[in-house]
């Protein structure tokens, strides 16, 4: 699609995956100015070699990787990140139908919660538990994508979600 050199390609391209990976950049940089640049980077570069696309096995997993990538060198050039609150990247649980106003208030605590916890988790294990859980790939996909192995990411997956459950139900039984 994208190599060949039109740019209404680009365009259904770009519109097709800047939202999926402007995320994943959210998850490195936590700033949306800077992701915004990180993707730009990325996109252009996508475009300057955009004959060679189709080349590329999986585009995806191409983007996900430039974006990890292009991520790693924006801050390396910039010494100063800074952190999300929690309000910028809130989690959401699913509801399967209209819930009451005392169900929508647990469900918007629970949500605050979880969010807190996961945005508490250390970088490596915070980034692989929202590409699972948020994004839905799966630990391969994930190892690919982070240059690490297939069991790394099970494991940080297990460590996510039982420091999550552990601080959850420490809130629930005080």
């Amino acid at each position: 699609m994208i190599a060949d050199s039109r740019q209404d390609a680009f365009s259904r391209f770009y519109n097709l995956y800047y939202d999926r990976v402007f995320r994943f950049a959210f998850y490195f940089l936590k700033e949306e100015d800077a992701c915004r640049e990180v993707i730009t980077n990325v996109f252009l570069s996508v475009w300057q070699s955009r004959k060679k696309m189709k080349d590329v096995a999986n585009i995806e997993t191409y983007l996900y990787v430039s974006t990890r990538n292009e991520s790693r060198r924006f801050q390396m050039h910039r010494k100063n990140v800074n952190t999300v609150s929690l309000d910028e990247v809130p989690l959401q649980l699913e509801t399967y139908q209209e819930a009451s106003a005392e169900e929508q208030m647990i469900t918007s605590e629970m949500e605050t919660l979880l969010t807190r916890e996961v945005n508490r988790l250390p970088e490596k294990c915070r980034v692989i538990f929202l590409l699972s859980r948020e994004e839905g790939l799966t630990p391969k996909q994930i190892a690919e994508i982070l240059s690490i192995q297939e069991s790394t990411v099970r494991v940080q997956l297990k460590i996510a979600i039982e420091k999550i459950i552990t601080a959850l139900k420490l809130h629930f039984l005080e």
